[in-house]
Formats: C-alpha cells, structure tokens, sequence
C-alpha cells in the first residue's frame, strides 16, 4: 500500500496577489462505512463544525485578513477626519536682543524675553474633489479587504473538509489493510501446516510468508498516514484530535458545468480584485486633479508679550480664505498620473488573470467530479468481481484444485479492488467540496465557525462605509 499525501489548494492573501491555478490532489475523499463494512461505529466523534471553528479562531491568516478589513476602515476615518475642522495651540517662549540705529525713537532698544500664546484654526472649503475621491478609495479598500477576509476563510474550510476526509479515508484504508493481515497471517499458517502434511511445496510457503511481509509493511504505511492525518489536524486546529469524524455527507452540485461557471463571478476572489480596480481608479483620478487649486478658510487669535516692537502685551487676531494654486511641480504630477495609470492596468490584468484561472480551476474540478461518478459503477463491479474470485479460490484450495499462490493474487486483488472503491468515493466526495469553494460558496455547505473580527467591529466598518 502506497502513502496518500494530502494537500489542498491555497489562495493568497494579499487582495491583489496572483491566484495559484495548481489542481487539487485527488487524494482527499471519504469512505462510505455502509458499503466497505471496514469501520466500527465511533462515539463522540470531531464534527466537521468543531473542525472549522478551531481552524478559524487558530489560523493566521484569517487573523490577518480580519486586521487588515480593520486597518482600511481606520484608513477611511482619517480621510473623513480631513475634512472637518482643525484647531491648533500655539505658545512660544524665547530670548533676544533688539539693536536700533542712533537716535531712532522706536522701537526701543535692549533686550527682550518674547512670550506668545495663540490658537490657529482652518476648515477646508474646496479640494477639487480629492478628498471626496479619497474616500471612495478607502471604502473600495474595505470592501476589498471584507472580500479578502470571506476568501480566506474559505480556504480555512476547504482545509477543514480535506483533513476531515482524509481522517477517514486513512482510517478505513487502516481496516482494510488489518483484515487483509488477518487473512494473510491465516494463509501463512495453514501453508506451514499443509506443507507438513505433504500438500504444499516450500515455494507456497515461502510465498505465502513473503506476502505477509509485505502486507505488515503495507499495515504500517497505512497507520503512518493515519498518524500524519493527526498531525495536520492538530497544526490546522490547534487541538489533538479527539476522535476519528464521521464521513461527510456530499454536497450537491450545480447540474452542468455550464451553470456552475455563471455563478463564478460572485467570488470573493473576484470581488475583491473588483474593488481593487476601483481604488485604482479613484487614485488615478486624484493625481489627475493634483494641479488643481485648493481652498481653506483660516483664522487667528495670538497674544504676545516682549516682541521686538514692544515689551507691552499686544493682542491680535484675524481670518481669511486661503487660495492655493499648483503652478511648477517638476513634473512630479504628470509621473504621478502615468504610474496610477499603470496601476489600473495592473489591477484590471490581474482580475482578468485570476477570472480566467478560477475559471480553468472550476472546469478541472467539476471535470474530475463526472469522471469519479463515471467509474463508480465499474469498481463496485469490480470489487464484487474480486470478492466473489477470492472466496471461490479458498474453496478451491480446500479441494486441492488451486494453490496458495493463487489464493494470495485474489486476496491481493480484493484488497486493490476495495481501496479503489475508498479512493473514488473519497473523490467524489472532495470535490463536491472544492466545486463549492472554486464558487466562493463553500460556507453554505460548511457552516460553523466566526470570523476573529468581533461582530461589532464589522458593524461599526458598515456604517463608516455607509
């Protein structure tokens, strides 16, 4: 028996990374315990929304994913805080001399010992649209973030369903590769005892042996990935596994391909490089305002005490509109224009990039999916094939009319036949899943489980949106 590695496919984090288009192992599905007989019942059981809950609450990721919805909603309060009022204290203390030419009357010579306290206050009445535009782009950046957040939750899930499968289908592959020890120990006995009576050669024997050698090393493949299944468990969840799962029920999918690709566009993958092309594009129209005037109402109110004209306390205070006309940059503007251009390309690249892979990752799942329904029918022919092959070769062994040799290649064969049958329900199962994930809705299918991102903050971030 061979080793069954299990990995799944990841998404970035990052809004506007790139999205990985690796295929899936198909080595992630269930066992049906009613049809291969190989488990026994299992109390207090790891629930599969045990599982993602545990995953959410342990992985990084998410954590990270939910301070950065966090930091782009701080991100558009100070940009709303820019447009409101601005008051300044202001307090000066210093030293200094004044020297005036001879016979001057004012202002008096000698030394002085300035003390100056005042407020500045200024309110921004006309930014050419750029704050406004600021704005939009900060809620793009949040909405982008809350996709990203879904996105990577997602995958958390999706995680969740692979190592729960594999859980099981270790564990009944575990079962079968026992029983098929069990059988294997009996032939090498009743070889040894028949080989004593003069009905065998040693060649049965030795073969008999051999192939109980092989099937305990079989027996420990199988319980090591067993013990790596756990293991990936308790890094996903943080938490030993408390008990091997129930298999999972599989999800139903959308009846053709056709209908599972016309809902692909409501992915948050897809949402949330949408939302990056349009901060790009309000960032790109702020630097094409760059040169625009600006104007700011102001005032005044100071008291000063020692200033150079006077050593007596002089009050004043004033207000005015401030205009700001741009007129010489040195070009800083126009290469401003040219790389936020660039960057809406990016942008609009990327999410054709990651549309068109989403796309060829959905068609290979689903693809997958009819090919295991396809040879559902054959195996289980198969496995009965084999079953009813190996009890006719023990019976005929008994009469003399077989040998042990061939009475070891049907078992082998029977043992092959049930693992395929594992291994394609197993498929079936895992990418039923993954369709729903490749559709951004794996969280209808996977329920259980909070965001880090308490649920009052999330509140609070719509609100400042809206």
């Amino acid at each position: 028996m061979t080793a069954h590695p299990s990995t799944h496919h990841s998404l970035p984090f990052a809004v506007i990374s790139r999205i990985s288009p690796a295929v899936l192992p198909s080595t992630l599905m269930s066992v049906s315990l009613a049809l291969m007989g190989a488990l026994p019942a299992v109390s207090q059981a790891q629930t599969l929304e045990q599982t993602v809950g545990l995953a959410l609450q342990q992985q990084m990721d998410v954590r990270l994913a939910g301070l950065q919805v966090q930091s782009q909603q701080a991100q558009l309060e100070q940009i709303t805080a820019q447009k409101g009022w601005k008051l300044n204290a202001m307090a000066e203390l210093g030293v200094g001399y004044v020297q005036v030419a001879k016979g001057a009357l004012f202002p008096k010579e000698g030394n002085r010992v300035p003390q100056t306290l005042g407020l500045q206050w200024s309110y921004p009445i006309y930014t050419a649209g750029r704050t406004e535009l600021a704005q939009e782009a900060a809620r793009a950046g949040i909405l982008a973030a809350e996709s990203q957040q879904q996105a990577v939750a997602d995958q958390t899930r999706f995680a969740a369903v692979s190592v729960h499968s594999a859980l099981v289908r270790d564990q009944a592959i575990r079962q079968l590769e026992k029983q098929s020890q069990q059988t294997l120990d009996r032939a090498a006995r009743d070889a040894g005892k028949r080989l004593k009576a003069g009905e065998v050669t040693k060649t049965d024997l030795a073969q008999a042996e051999a192939r109980q050698a092989q099937g305990l090393a079989s027996q420990s493949q199988a319980e090591a990935n067993l013990a790596l299944d756990k293991i990936r468990y308790q890094q996903l969840t943080g938490q030993s596994l408390v008990a091997i799962p129930e298999r999972l029920p599989a999800p139903p999918v959308p009846p053709a391909l056709n209908a599972a690709l016309d809902q692909l566009e409501n992915t948050p993958v897809l949402e949330a490089l949408r939302q990056q092309v349009r901060a790009s594009e309000q960032q790109y129209a702020i630097a094409q305002r760059g040169l625009k005037p600006s104007v700011q109402f102001t005032g005044s109110l100071n008291t000063q005490k020692g200033s150079v004209f006077s050593t007596d306390r002089l009050s004043n205070y004033g207000v005015s509109l401030q205009a700001s006309v741009p007129i010489l940059d040195g070009g800083s503007n126009r290469a401003e224009q040219q790389r936020a251009a660039v960057d809406v390309d990016i942008a609009k690249t990327r999410l054709e990039q990651t549309r068109q892979q989403l796309r060829e990752q959905l068609q290979r799942s689903y693809t997958s999916l009819t090919l295991s329904r396809q040879q559902q029918p054959a195996l289980i022919e198969s496995e009965r094939a084999a079953e009813l092959a190996a009890n006719t070769i023990e019976k005929e062994l008994e009469l003399g009319t077989r040998t042990t040799f061939d009475l070891l290649t049907a078992q082998r064969d029977l043992l092959a036949a049930r693992t395929q049958r594992v291994l394609n329900q197993e498929e079936q199962l895992i990418r039923s899943y993954q369709v729903w994930y490749d559709l951004g809705k794996i969280s209808q299918v996977v329920p259980g489980g909070t965001l880090p991102l308490a649920q009052a903050e999330a509140d609070t971030g719509r609100e400042v949106i809206q």
